[in-house]
């Protein structure tokens, strides 16, 4: 019999490297391995602070002895331990015990609060430690539950674990939660997949009666394939027929999620309902699945009450398992070619997969679905700014300029119809194309395109356009089903894509002015270039306007420093507070305020900076409690981009400060635009 690895072999081993890398990118933690003496093992990641720490050879700041005392500490006490460092970063460990042998897993993440990066600071100025990197918080708590989720699954993994390929398994699937090309790597037998499914899920939100339908063509309805919890083997009786009022309900509404009582469907459900052990249950959360606009599928999860959280995370893992019971179809439908088309997608999901970088994920997208159906020709268009309209994001075989000039609003057009319904469209012959009649346009080689709908759920983001094949043929039904899959997991990368940069709005702490709590001036001068370039780009106009305190130099030398940084934090959260969202406030220096509104032209930006002066000078906003009785108000300077100066940042920034400067000199408490 083949010896059992050791538990450093199996936590060396690449499948377990590339779990706790998954853990690791999601968490935000970097993650080591040590052995039972606390020596190391491996690192997925060198920890930023600790990285910055160790490069300046900071005497006393601990490194690494408080992290080996905790370490070992953990391993005495057998338990998940959660500390901080000496630098004030917070700190996990967990012990990991497999076949008698110990080691652990150590988690090195950020600072759990702004006071506590203060600390940090302050020990970092004392040991000339510079500090560039962008911030983010996490708390006691939610490292301690990090700690205990990898404290549980791991273990669980390795106690249960017999084989290696058994370990093999187990950890993928534990990472295919996050891990979209899991499915591809499991056999190719739905019941297996659907256990996979429910398993992965029961993993999430923890032990509960769940089962998974799927369309039968063979009873004209939906059957239950596999379930799981106390009630597994009555769940196995569920079949609903395809003109069933809670099959059509779920077919025509197509939520994300149908959350209902079960005497509420107890006269539509099917007779299962009756069995007396059913009858114990009180609530389903049903999530459906679609394919191609049809439902193929529903997951059922009864008597749990799931979060928000894991909601979200159920609902991405449904898109996920929505690709493994598409690939099944298209194994069905596709048998000459299947191992070559299933390598294809699985190669171009897990290629889009891991880009991150906004621009690289758009063409790496566009050339893995050209690549795909073997086309010349492409467009990847996604919704602007404020929704209006469909901008070309990446292409193939389109001059740049056209490319730019391209911009279709919802209904317009193919790409706009598609956006519209939702629906993708295949076009054979487009000048014979009833739905169409139009000619084809010269740039095209061929008559034949694709148009797909990127979507997350029921909603929308953009559409894929696939035109020209390089050897001339047309597209057909089964290049429609083998884009697909590649469809539904870029639209998840995209969605992916753009939380990560609304998560990065928490990184503001680095850039924002200490005193008052607004964005300082390094960051304004990144959106205003970034604003310059959408405005070379798409022409969108942008205005900003300077404001400072009337005789403020006075009000310092009557009450000093404190009375005044007082102001300037009151002036601060009113400028803040009555901004739009998409507005963007710096402190520019001293009691100099700089406020950048983009996508607006100068007759809105004169209203809003005009009502920030107004509430500032009848409402006494600058007085408070703690703050000397004195009538304080705002001068404020305005232009408008293009219309008062040229897009660069001197001249916008000259052109300001005059506008300013003529506000001052004209008595103060005024607005002067250009």
């Amino acid at each position: 019999m083949k010896k059992a690895p050791s538990v450093k072999q199996l936590l060396s081993s690449d499948d377990c490297k590339k779990f706790l890398l998954l853990l690791s990118n999601i968490t935000d933690f970097s993650i080591s391995v040590y052995d039972s003496d606390g020596a190391l093992i491996y690192s997925t990641k060198e920890n930023p602070a600790c990285e910055i720490i160790k490069s300046c050879s900071a005497a006393g700041s601990g490194c690494p002895a408080s992290c080996s005392q905790s370490i070992i500490e953990s391993l005495k006490l057998n338990e998940p331990l959660v500390y901080k460092c000496p630098s004030m970063i917070m700190n996990f460990s967990v012990p990991i015990e497999y076949n008698g042998e110990k080691a652990a897993i150590a988690g090195r993440g950020t600072h759990a609060s702004y006071g506590d990066f203060l600390k940090f600071l302050k020990i970092a100025c004392n040991r000339n430690i510079q500090i560039n990197a962008p911030l983010s918080f996490v708390d006691a708590a939610r490292a301690k539950e990090i700690a205990e989720y990898i404290y549980k699954s791991v273990n669980c993994l390795l106690n249960n674990l017999k084989e290696k390929t058994g370990l093999t398994e187990k950890l993928g699937r534990f990472s295919a939660v996050f891990d979209t090309g899991a499915f591809d790597k499991f056999p190719k037998n739905t019941d297996i997949t659907c256990r996979y499914v429910l398993d992965a899920i029961e993993f999430v939100i923890g032990t509960t009666s769940s089962a998974i339908m799927l369309k039968d063509s063979r009873t004209s309805g939906f059957k239950a394939i596999y379930s799981k919890g106390p009630h597994k083997v009555n769940l196995m009786n569920i079949n609903l027929a395809f003109d069933n009022q809670l099959i059509l309900r779920l077919s025509s509404a197509k939520p994300a999620v149908l959350s209902l009582a079960l005497k509420d469907i107890s006269s539509v459900a099917g007779k299962f309902l009756a069995e007396k052990q059913i009858q114990e249950l009180e609530s389903v959360h049903i999530f459906p699945i679609f394919i191609s606009g049809e439902m193929e599928g529903m997951i059922w999860i009864f008597d749990k009450e799931l979060s928000h959280e894991n909601m979200k995370i159920i609902n991405a893992f449904r898109d996920h398992a929505k690709v493994a019971f598409e690939n099944n179809i298209l194994r069905l439908a596709i048998h000459e070619k299947k191992d070559e088309m299933l390598d294809s997608i699985s190669n171009c999901t897990e290629a889009i997969a891991s880009v991150h970088e906004w621009g690289s994920l758009m063409e790496t997208i566009m050339d893995k679905s050209t690549q795909m159906l073997k086309a010349e020709q492409g467009s990847l268009m996604l919704l602007n700014f404020d929704g209006s309209e469909l901008l070309v994001e990446a292409k193939r075989g389109i001059d740049s300029i056209l490319a730019k000039e391209i911009k279709i609003k919802k209904g317009e057009g193919i790409s706009g119809k598609v956006f519209e319904t939702g629906r993708p469209i295949l076009v054979q012959d487009v000048e014979n194309d009833p739905r169409l009649n139009q000619k084809n346009k010269p740039r095209y080689k061929t008559k034949s395109f694709l148009s797909v709908p990127l979507k997350i759920e029921d909603r929308v983001t953009g559409v894929l356009n696939i035109s020209d094949k390089i050897m001339g043929g047309v597209f057909n039904e089964n290049d429609l089903r083998l884009l697909q899959p590649l469809v539904t997991n870029a639209a998840i990368a995209i969605e992916r894509n753009q939380l990560y940069k609304q998560s990065e709005e928490k990184k503001k702490l680095s850039i924002t002015d200490p005193l008052t709590g607004v964005l300082n001036r390094r960051f304004l001068d990144q959106r205003l270039t970034e604003e310059i370039a959408r405005f070379n780009r798409f022409k969108q106009p942008f205005s900003l306007f300077m404001l400072d305190i009337d005789r403020f130099k006075k009000y310092n030398d009557t009450y000093g420093h404190i009375a005044t940084d007082k102001v300037l934090k009151v002036l601060a959260a009113s400028i803040t507070n009555s901004l739009r969202s998409i507005d963007i406030a710096a402190r520019f220096g001293g009691d100099e305020f700089m406020v950048l509104l983009p996508q607006t032209r100068k007759v809105d930006a004169i209203h809003i900076a005009e009502r920030l002066r107004e509430q500032i000078e009848l409402s006494s906003i600058l007085q408070d409690a703690e703050l000397p009785p004195n009538k304080l108000t705002i001068s404020i300077g305005l232009i408008s981009c293009p219309d008062d100066a040229a897009a660069d940042i001197p001249a916008i920034l000259e052109k300001v400060d005059q506008a300013l400067y003529l506000a001052k000199k004209s008595g103060g408490n005024r607005l002067v635009y250009l």
